[in-house]
């Protein structure tokens, strides 16, 4: 029916006009309006008559399912929307079908690797018909990256990965890494990427089941050689390029290395099978030292990969174990070049930072122990600890980490004491750092960063980095123990704590500075056992739990400071004069050797139940410092 037909019919009926205009005559009287049942009736309190346009007015339209009451506003007859019943339902359907499409169901993931696998296919059809006519095939590359697109619903329900495999999708999607078309291959890894994400397997309450599922979605992804492919596309990616092209290839790094980052997170052993794969160690030791900024400042995707790399080391004692040496005298190269200037921006701070956690994970172990003595990694450090600049601080890191013996095996208890516990530890390395350091004038920079000397901005740095502090404490007391007593090395550290000819008076300011961080820290211990004490009379649990919890409470507000200070003091007091001035300082702070002693006890029983694997006390406590200083 025509639009115009309706509105023809509406108003003859309604208004009752006809085709005729005719002249409007004068206003009815009164009378004539009673007489003529217009509503006029007993001075027009009685009800209106109603009209044949007011009966249309109140029946409902059957036809367009209306239910207006004859109201003007929105939703009444002059703002319906003029559909019927079944174009609804059309149209709340079209609006749904996105929904509808987003809740999988096993089904659902079957027809989503059908439309991949039939894309697929005409893509590969369209590129062998026609190799050389782009324009010919890049309909069917636009319905490829769509299916692979909607893949994307399974990091809703990855349960349903399982499917993906049983239809044999899998070497499809690796197979697509290979893609000649770059924007192709970024899009699988952005499959992999966003299901490998933590948001997509760690749902409360169902975080274990989600987690194996992934699990075995990419392990299957590797015996379809997942992780080899992805190293290849890795290497042809182009970064240098300032076109589109370029930027996609960029893209396509980050997202690799967000792939190993979640894979970390997911399963480590995951994450070093992807390594191997991959060639990765080998790819990030040249990628953390090539820029492709102008100049020498670091651009983002090198940042990131110091930070995998930084993140690699941390988690995989396998990992660093297959480092060699080359990725030392990398990272020492890259470390150098903030010798001289502090990083300019975010980037590169965070750039310099992870090329430091780097190297402090491969100096906690001997193997890297002696790699970083033989790239002159000691000397390296003193020369940054000369300049005033940010690396200055961060080089007390890798010197504290380069002091610490690695981890002790644990011993029998027949070969329980200390002297077989000290030969097992495999510190020579340590010792050696620690001769080279001090043969190297290192003491120097370390007490002047000790007692933050320095003004402007070696202040700030002082502030920007409150852990300075700690770091010194503890270089301070590893040197002190690596060098044999009465060996030039020993007297060399124990100088900067006693009156000499050549300086008569600084030996005081650090013997003050010492006994200060010690009460510092002793403060912060006790007001932690205070807060610990509080909350036992609350708590209902266990004794083990309980004591376990104090000492992890304790050691957070700084008990190992506290305890390498103690070390230092118990050193120190073997010189009369040093003695004499800490027991004069520790007596104005309410303390004396006692404390030190009771602290240095607890320290060496906590060393000794770490290398038996489990608490010992039939030695006893020492009882002086003299004789717990044979055991540090």
């Amino acid at each position: 029916m025509d639009i115009r037909d309706i509105f023809k019919e509406t108003v003859s009926t309604t208004l009752g006009v006809n085709k005729n205009k005719r002249k409007v005559g004068s206003a009815p009287s009164m009378r004539e309006l009673k007489e003529g049942g217009y509503g006029i009736v007993d001075g027009g309190n009685a009800p209106a008559k109603r009209t044949r346009a007011d009966e249309l007015d109140a029946e409902p339209d059957a036809e367009h399912g209306s239910d207006n009451n004859g109201d003007d506003e929105e939703g009444g007859r002059f703002f319906a929307d003029g559909l019927t019943t079944k174009e609804k339902d059309v149209i709340d359907w079209v609006d749904h079908a996105d929904a509808l499409e987003d809740a999988l169901d096993r089904t659902g993931v079957q027809r989503l690797v059908v439309r991949l696998e039939r894309a697929v296919s005409k893509n590969t059809a369209d590129r062998v018909s026609h190799p050389n006519e782009p324009e010919k095939f890049v309909e069917s590359e636009a319905e490829l990256d769509e299916a692979i697109q909607r893949l994307l619903l399974l990091a809703n329900d990855v349960q349903y990965l399982v499917v993906l495999e049983e239809l044999d999708a899998l070497p499809t999607l690796v197979g697509l890494v290979a893609h000649d078309n770059a924007d192709i291959a970024l899009d699988v890894i952005q499959l992999a990427v966003e299901l490998t994400a933590e948001d997509a397997w760690s749902h409360e309450g169902e975080s274990l089941e989600e987690r194996k599922a992934v699990v075995g979605f990419i392990s299957a992804m590797a015996r379809s050689e997942f992780f080899e492919v992805l190293g290849q596309n890795l290497r042809r990616l182009n970064e240098g390029g300032e076109s589109s092209e370029g930027e996609a290839d960029r893209q396509g790094v980050f997202q690799t290395l967000a792939l190993v980052e979640n894979l970390v997170s997911l399963d480590v052993s995951l994450a070093e099978q992807a390594v191997a794969g991959m060639g990765l160690l080998a790819w990030l030791q040249a990628r953390i030292v090539q820029s492709y900024t102008q100049g020498s400042a670091p651009d983002s995707n090198q940042q990131y990969a110091a930070e995998i790399m930084s993140i690699l080391l941390q988690t995989s004692t396998r990992l660093r174990e297959q480092t060699d040496s080359a990725l030392m005298d990398a990272l020492l190269r890259c470390l150098a070049k903030y010798r001289k200037h502090t990083p300019d921006d975010e980037i590169a701070m965070e750039y310099l930072e992870n090329i430091v956690d780097s190297i402090c994970m491969l100096v906690a172990t001997a193997r890297g122990k002696q790699t970083f003595l033989n790239f002159e990694g000691v000397e390296l450090l003193v020369l940054l600890q000369k300049q005033p600049q940010v690396a200055r601080l961060l080089s007390l890191k890798i010197l504290d980490y380069a002091l610490t013996p690695p981890p002790a095996e644990k011993l029998p208890p027949a070969e329980s004491s200390p002297s077989a516990a000290s030969s097992s530890s495999g510190d020579n390395e340590a010792r050696a750092i620690a001769k080279r350091y001090i043969d190297g004038l290192g003491l120097k920079y370390l007490f002047a960063i000790l007692m933050h000397h320095g003004k402007g901005g070696l202040q700030r740095l002082h502030k920007a980095h409150p852990d300075t502090d700690e770091r010194a404490v503890n270089c301070i007391a590893s040197l002190l123990r690596l060098t044999g007593h009465g060996t030039p090395p020993h007297w060399r550290v124990l100088a900067k704590f006693v009156p000499s000819p050549s300086d008569p008076s600084s030996w005081k300011s650090h013997v003050d500075r010492i006994v200060e961080l010690n009460v510092a820290y002793y403060e912060r211990v006790k007001d932690a056992e205070d807060r610990l004490d509080l909350a036992d009379d609350h708590d209902e649990v266990s004794t083990d739990e309980r004591i376990e919890e104090r000492y992890l409470g304790r050691m957070d507000a700084g008990l190992f400071t506290l305890q390498m200070t103690d070390i230092i003091i118990a050193f120190v007091s073997e010189e009369p004069q040093a003695k004499e001035r800490i027991e004069q300082r520790l007596r104005r702070k309410g303390r004396s050797l006692t404390y030190v002693q009771a602290e240095l006890a607890e320290y060496i029983e906590t060393r000794r139940a770490d290398a038996l694997g489990t608490a010992d006390t039939s030695h006893g406590r020492p009882h002086n410092l003299s004789s717990m200083l044979l055991q540090l």
